[in-house]
């Protein structure tokens, strides 16, 4: 018996418990055997939960990294479009027929102004990025909106569209990338390294033999005892089983 609890995943154990803590715990409580054990199972059960969501924070931390990556892509696409938009016309505003110096003049000036370093700009840290981005978006708006709304992209977006875009997506990589430092400053905070994950689910494999090891010297109603026991004996026949096949296996594979 000692071997298949042991076996159990954490998932499992902490399943086992919550019902034990939860809503079995008026029978819990009931049997004198291991009324005393409460305690103790609360606490294996709690230092489980916290390894098991030190992984979904490493989860959600790798999420938050991959949405970060994708707002990046799309503000350097951006970035470059701009850039890009603005050279065309200025180089187009010179050399058409009629064309107005002046205005090349200040596309010119506007790219520059909105884009100081040009495409280095899309170099930047991501929280550089942001910032750099809400920068353009307002100076577009304060002193380049009439020249950027009349430079089309296409029928019906502007050089401004753009701008705004911009600053939409770097708003948006600014809130993501704080949530990431965040994230990973509480994970490094609350870390739980492998090894203390295998000790916590140790302790918890004793507790759980300690129970079994009393209910089955227990006087309580034989419904109540196999009310808590019999979860954990089913959690243990399919500790078992994925034993057995994890060996059959190997051993398949060596021959």
């Amino acid at each position: 018996m000692t071997t298949s609890v042991r076996d159990l995943q954490i998932g499992e154990m902490i399943n086992i418990s919550a019902a034990w803590i939860g809503a079995q715990k008026t029978t819990f409580l009931a049997i004198p055997e291991i009324a005393p054990h409460f305690a103790r199972v609360e606490t294996v059960h709690h230092a489980l939960i916290d390894a098991r969501d030190g992984a979904s924070a490493d989860v959600a931390l790798s999420d938050l990294m991959a949405q970060a990556e994708v707002l990046d892509d799309r503000h350097d696409h951006l970035v470059r479009g701009l850039h890009y938009l603005l050279i065309a016309a200025h180089s187009f505003e010179l050399g058409r027929d009629g064309g107005d110096p002046t205005k090349a003049e200040n596309i010119e000036r506007a790219n520059k102004a909105l884009l100081p370093n040009q495409l280095r700009a899309i170099q930047a840290s991501y929280q550089a990025e942001a910032g750099n981005a809400t920068q353009l978006e307002a100076l577009a708006d304060s002193e380049f909106s009439g020249l950027l709304g009349g430079i089309h992209i296409t029928k019906d977006k502007t050089a401004l569209d753009i701008a705004h875009e911009i600053g939409a997506v770097g708003k948006t990589l600014g809130s993501v990338e704080h949530q990431r430092s965040l994230a990973a400053a509480q994970m490094k905070k609350d870390s739980v390294t492998p090894s203390e994950v295998r000790r916590r689910m140790r302790a918890w494999a004793r507790v759980a033999e300690a129970i079994l090891i009393n209910l089955d010297i227990a006087s309580a109603p034989a419904a109540n005892i196999e009310a808590l026991r019999q979860p954990l004996l089913d959690a243990v026949d399919k500790a078992v089983a994925r034993r057995r096949d994890k060996r059959a296996s190997k051993e398949t594979t060596e021959a």
